[in-house]
């Protein structure tokens, strides 16, 4: 938020980073963190509902409020927003690495992140700490951005060529050279399908290198010419700024919130059970 102050018996008001930031990409970005963490909601919701029908006496509006989770649930309405949300989320972070001041810094801190949930969902599964939950976490959407950014370090200062050179590389690797491997005998065996191969989707929270890092690199693309000025093409409002200020801390609210959905439908899950004596 902007501050006042006086110099020189003139008023002068310093800029935040909702005024001095590109805003209607900082909106975007937010707007497609709450519509995750509301899929997830409903996720958390869906699972535990469906054994409180269990013991949860009939009720009209309980059971009307199941059935549109499960309908949303499996819709496909549901599949079409969310791969045009994670395909968004690739490319406004592409947009996004051409504003980091140093990117080696932001890849580094992503991997750190991804490793950590690597490591720790490795562990929850193991131990079997969160029972009923499945916790392994191989790469998610935290380690697309991050070998995104990491990749997009070493052509960040060629010109616009460079580039589209890469976006082509990485549209090629995507969409014809790993279908090609995967048509091949014990292909599997040579690498790791869970970076690529979109139809194994087994664990916890689960995305693929390829081909978001194509849209990565789109992204990129485009603000090299779209937003080389760093400017906002759009008025800003003031009821952007709680969407604004989500969007710039995606990171720490994407790793947040199942720490917090998690706790409290577990304790949903023991309250409904101790109303009905099932404890």
């Amino acid at each position: 938020m902007s501050e006042t102050a006086t110099l020189d018996n003139q008023i002068v008001k310093r800029q935040g980073a909702f005024e001095k930031r590109v805003h209607e990409i900082d909106f975007l970005r937010g707007a497609l963190i709450l519509l995750v963490v509301f899929d997830h909601i409903l996720n958390c919701f869906l699972l535990h509902s469906e054994s409180w029908t269990q013991w949860v006496p009939s009720n009209a509006g309980f059971a009307g409020l199941f059935n549109a989770m499960h309908w949303y649930w499996y819709c496909e309405a549901r599949q079409v927003i969310r791969y045009l949300a994670l395909f968004l989320f690739c490319f406004v972070s592409g947009i996004s690495s051409q504003f980091s001041r140093n990117n080696w810094k932001r890849s580094g801190q992503l991997l750190i992140v991804w490793a950590l949930l690597l490591v720790g969902g490795r562990l929850l599964e193991a131990y079997n700490w969160l029972p009923g939950t499945n916790t392994r976490i191989d790469f998610n959407i935290i380690g697309v951005l991050a070998f995104s950014t990491l990749f997009y370090c070493f052509i960040q200062n060629c010109s616009w060529r460079g580039i589209l050179a890469s976006c082509l590389c990485w549209f090629l690797l995507s969409c014809y050279l790993l279908p090609f491997l995967e048509a091949i005998p014990g292909a599997h065996s040579v690498y790791n399908p869970a970076l690529w191969d979109g139809q194994q989707s087994f664990t916890g929270d689960w995305m693929p290198l390829f081909p978001y890092i194509f849209f990565f690199f789109l992204g990129a693309f485009f603000s090299y010419f779209f937003y080389s000025q760093r400017k906002s093409y759009f008025v800003r409002h003031e009821w952007e700024r709680p969407v604004c200020f989500v969007g710039r801390n995606t990171i720490w609210i994407y790793l947040g919130h199942q720490i917090v959905l998690i706790p409290i439908f577990m304790l949903v899950d023991v309250i409904v059970k101790a109303c009905y004596g099932l404890l």
